[in-house]
């Protein structure tokens, strides 16, 4: 989780570094240039949703996480609105299928899929969204999950019965990947970034 380790890192190396006088002054002096750029790039957060929204939707965050750093309310009020919206817009209405990527027995059309794909618009769907919205709002209002930070997809996976509209969207926001290069490749180009290396 990128939030949680942004904070961590500027916690403890960081705000703890700049306080400790038995580091070498060398070594505290590049810990200012190092913070801002550790700061610039969080801020960067806040122009995608993508990063609160999958906080909220981690079984071992969730908006917990927001209080506990002591985030403002609004903050997390906004973090709560972020996932109902687009939880509302896009995955209330949204078809579930149990039995996704495999044929059916006889090789035979299921009967409750209609042919006619206008049948399955999301305007004319009989799905009562105010039901389907109580799952966010228990999901939200159960306590945080004691898991492994890196069991949150297996959580949902085995949680899919119980939210099955949710854990569509749960999946598919913890499943994007926090970078999109390799980290060994970014690190092994790290020379023309910091030349003097």
């Amino acid at each position: 989780m990128v939030i949680p380790a942004m904070d961590y890192i500027n916690e403890i190396f960081m705000t703890t570094m700049l306080d400790d006088t038995h580091l070498d002054p060398s070594i505290r002096a590049t810990v200012g240039p190092v913070k801002r750029t550790l700061n610039k790039y969080y801020s960067l957060t806040d122009m995608s949703d993508l990063y609160h929204i999958a906080m909220v939707l981690h079984p071992h965050h969730k908006l917990e996480y927001f209080r506990q750093a002591k985030w403002e309310a609004d903050w997390i009020k906004m973090a709560g609105e972020l996932v109902c919206r687009n939880y509302d817009s896009s995955y209330v209405s949204c078809d579930i299928h149990e039995d996704v990527g495999s044929p059916s027995s006889d090789g035979e059309e299921h009967k409750d899929h209609p042919n006619n794909i206008f049948d399955r618009l999301p305007s004319l769907s009989k799905i009562n969204s105010s039901r389907t919205l109580d799952k966010l709002d228990a999901y939200l209002a159960t306590g945080v999950e004691d898991i492994d930070v890196g069991d949150a997809i297996q959580w949902w996976d085995d949680h899919r019965s119980t939210y099955p509209h949710l854990s569509c969207m749960a999946l598919d926001y913890l499943s994007i990947p926090a970078t999109s290069i390799d980290i060994k490749h970014l690190f092994s180009k790290g020379r023309v970034f910091l030349p003097y290396l």
